[in-house]
């Protein structure tokens, strides 16, 4: 199924355009449409904002990568999307 490279108004970021090198991740890794959508969309953490350019979004396992490109396009960037391995914890 194609996927959608370009969101409008999206809650929180504006406009958002999905790289093709994204994309191709998400083919590589399994990672659906609708997963991609749902972490883009409604986000079950709050962002983490990395540096003044990047922020990071994530659901169920997925982090989004976005940045806010220079020149400004007028719309932010998904780089970059991968699966969040869990962390050992000590107990």
């Amino acid at each position: 199924m194609p996927r959608q490279h370009f969101y409008r108004d999206v809650k929180g970021l504006g406009h958002v355009a999905v790289s093709r090198h994204a994309q191709a991740k998400m083919d590589r890794e399994g990672i659906s449409k609708q997963l991609f959508e749902r972490v883009l969309l409604t986000p079950s953490k709050p962002d983490v904002q990395e540096d003044v350019d990047t922020i990071w979004r994530e659901r169920e396992n997925v982090r989004l990568v976005i940045i806010n490109p220079t020149p400004v396009t007028g719309a932010k960037l998904v780089k970059t999307v991968f699966r969040v391995k869990a962390h050992a914890r000590a107990r």
